[in-house]
């Protein structure tokens, strides 16, 4: 063979070679999908949810109406979201702020109880005040008070200190809004019974406890839930994926496994119903302080950067010491309880970085099945919990009851959402067992 068409033979197989290494480039794809050096990855990653605003998230946990010595909350709790949501329209007039030495709010006819403590400053974007853009002071409050002045037809607002040292006052001057709010007092329209709790000898800074009588026609209610893959939650949490040792779904027979890379570590628990992300090495980066606005709108912005939110999630507790933020479900107005987390989304920062990431992977569904059940009535539980705390609850120590759901995940991918009393006992809310 001459050298020529040696060279000929040899250049097409070449060609050939190249050819297919360079189709086999083209059609492979690694478990995970590399990102490029720094770019900004969660921000491209959807996990298949929506976004949210502040104002959505943030809303009172209950709100009372006071009439004659009686107390009232509307029948149906979706109700407070739209009370809520016409005050953040309001435009108050004559914001202040002082000292205050009358150790709380005496006289007033409707009072809004917010889940956690909220810091002052934020209420300037929470509602809108005619006289001020901006409020400059490092104290929260945790509940609204609203009076109606008969004498000038105007509705006085009381934001009190958590401590009840200082107070901030705003009016508000619409004769429609005024007699709107008087006629509810008057008529009643959508409202039922609350009792007070009374838990004897009170302390001084200890607030009011307010619990619905009523509970007929509730429903238990099963619905079709999904699961969120965690393997779109690697493209969100992790730099690299391409760099992720994982452990062997297949052999886990608990449902629970891993991802992980030098630093980093995304536990799967639970059958897959609840992830838990760690980043260890954001200690090293921390770097200033944060405040309390900033840290929610950090948490909303992680979230709403991979479109994070499913169902209807609500600001339960702001931590400014451990700089964390909850979020609790909500189901038809009524906030809903797990035992083991599924109901919550919960952020955790170092400085800027996040530390901590918790969440549910279930995403509800329509409901396929309703069941009106007995539940105890408010009057029933109070008699119940005066009689019946055992030695490892002190009546003091609760701080709080509410009517909620009780999350029951079943593994044929579908939850029960039943009825039931909940007690808050030292910042844990737990089931009351009647």
């Amino acid at each position: 063979m001459k050298l020529e068409t040696f060279k000929s033979i040899l250049l097409v197989l070449l060609i050939g070679l190249s050819l297919l290494l360079t189709f086999g480039l083209w059609n492979y794809k690694s478990d995970f999908e590399q990102l490029e050096t720094g770019k900004n990855y969660a921000s491209e990653v959807s996990v298949g949810g929506k976004e949210e605003r502040r104002n959505n998230l943030i809303a009172p946990s209950s709100i009372i109406f006071h009439i004659n010595d009686e107390h009232f909350g509307y029948k149906d709790p979706q109700q407070e979201e739209t009370f809520f949501q016409d005050m953040q329209s309001w435009v108050m007039t004559d914001f202040t702020i002082r000292e205050s030495s009358s150790r709380g709010i005496k006289d007033y006819d409707i009072e809004v109880i917010f889940p956690d403590a909220l810091p002052i400053e934020i209420a300037s974007s929470l509602f809108s005040f005619a006289n001020i853009d901006e409020i400059k002071a490092n104290w929260s409050f945790d509940r609204i008070y609203l009076k109606l002045e008969e004498d000038t037809s105007t509705i006085s607002i009381f934001f009190p200190s958590i401590d009840k040292r200082r107070l901030a006052t705003a009016s508000l001057n619409v004769a429609v809004t005024y007699n709107g709010l008087e006629d509810l007092l008057a008529s009643r329209k959508g409202l039922t019974e609350y009792l007070l709790f009374d838990k004897g000898n009170r302390d001084i800074n200890d607030d009011d406890i307010y619990v619905r009588n009523n509970t007929n026609g509730l429903e238990k209610r099963s619905l079709i839930v999904s699961k969120i893959s965690p393997d779109l939650f690697v493209e969100v949490l992790f730099p690299d994926p391409t760099l992720i040792s994982r452990s062997d779904k297949g052999n886990m027979n608990s449902g629970e496994y891993y991802y992980a890379d030098s630093t980093r570590e995304m536990r799967i628990r639970q059958k897959e119903t609840k992830l838990e992300f760690y980043n260890p090495n954001s200690t090293e980066n921390a770097s200033g302080d944060i405040g309390p606005i900033e840290l929610i709108d950090l948490s909303i912005s992680r979230i709403n950067s991979h479109k994070g939110w499913f169902d209807d999630y609500k600001l339960y507790e702001l931590n400014t010491t451990n700089k964390s933020v909850t979020y609790q479900m909500q189901y038809n107005g009524y906030p809903v309880h797990n035992t083991n987390g599924l109901t919550f989304i919960e952020t955790e920062y170092e400085g800027q970085d996040i530390y901590r990431y918790s969440r549910s992977l279930l995403s509800l569904g329509r409901e396929v099945q309703t069941e009106q059940v007995a539940v105890p009535s408010g009057a029933k539980i109070i008699a119940h919990l005066m009689d019946n705390l055992d030695d490892t609850v002190d009546i003091k120590d609760i701080e709080n009851i509410q009517l909620g759901y009780d999350f029951q995940y079943q593994e044929d991918n579908s939850v029960i959402l039943e009825p039931a009393w909940f007690m808050q006992v030292n910042g844990v809310w737990q089931k009351i067992l009647f």
